[in-house]
């Protein structure tokens, strides 16, 4: 499993992760404190009293690196929840896992009209591109890819790390990491627009083969939209995606899956590049 994709309870984000991140960029110690009174997680309380034990005034260079980077990965990719004596984590909720670059191909796919998806040599040019400086505003391929938005106040790729990607400027009010989240806002527009970005896909796989129609047209967009259970059975593969057809149509309709699922429960979404992978860039 390459990248991670998890649905995230947008209000602990809000109101505890974002500014627990920010305040310990220069105070890490008053941070740990300050969080540890909101939480009713037993493992988290852990993680931020072990650090204190050893924390010296200081930002983060002022904490054990390991009880740091376990804390944020469960502050940031665990599914939490408001309880009678703190936040604290919910039930595991199911999440998204594939190969980054595949993932990457498939969300450029959805997002970009004029993405070379056909072409293995030029779309594989454009996703190294696009790891290398994730644009914004291509939906959730910029998410996977690791772009911040909204922009934070602290740099993402100083709290965790996995690839050692990271940017961070403050003037330009951008900045990309190894991982990244999006509001329910967002999130909640992007369901919106999936029906019509997946008949836009199709109908461009349909100019370019040169075809009165789209054999299965309706049924692969009723799989991707959730309508139907299982994609059908292509009779003609389409020749964008080849003999990997199936597998592909098949895994855009879990990634958009994720969407409409964290759309309808109101949450955001985080995504993660994990620690075993290899790119060529």
């Amino acid at each position: 499993m390459d990248v991670v994709l998890r649905p995230i309870n947008d209000a602990f984000f809000h109101e505890q992760v974002l500014p627990f991140l920010t305040r310990a960029m220069g105070d890490a110690s008053g941070a740990l404190e300050s969080l540890m009174e909101q939480l009713g997680d037993g493992q988290s309380r852990m993680l931020c009293e072990r650090m204190l034990a050893t924390s010296v005034p200081g930002g983060l260079g002022s904490v054990d690196a390991d009880p740091w980077a376990d804390l944020v990965d469960r502050l940031a990719f665990q599914p939490w929840k408001a309880g009678p004596m703190g936040w604290e984590v919910d039930a595991r909720h199911a999440g998204y896992a594939d190969a980054w670059d595949e993932a990457l191909h498939l969300s450029l796919m959805l997002e970009e009209a004029h993405y070379p998806y056909w072409d293995n040599r030029t779309s594989r040019e454009v996703r190294d591109g696009f790891r290398l400086r994730p644009l914004a505003d291509v939906g959730l391929a910029s998410l996977l890819a690791g772009q911040w938005d909204p922009f934070p106040e602290f740099p993402p790729d100083r709290v965790f790390v996995t690839q050692g990607r990271g940017e961070y400027f403050p003037n330009e009010r951008f900045a990309f990491a190894d991982w990244a989240w999006r509001p329910a806002r967002a999130v909640a527009h992007w369901q919106v627009n999936l029906p019509r970005k997946l008949e836009r896909l199709l109908t461009r796989e349909q100019e370019r083969m040169k075809l009165p129609s789209l054999p299965e047209r309706d049924e692969v967009l009723a799989y991707w939209l959730g309508k139907q259970a299982q994609p059908p059975p292509l009779t003609v593969a389409f020749s964008g995606l080849g003999p990997r057809a199936a597998n592909w149509i098949r895994e855009l309709g879990a990634l958009t899956g994720h969407i409409r699922q964290a759309a309808l429960a109101k949450q955001g979404l985080a995504a993660l590049v994990t620690k075993g992978t290899s790119v060529r860039i």
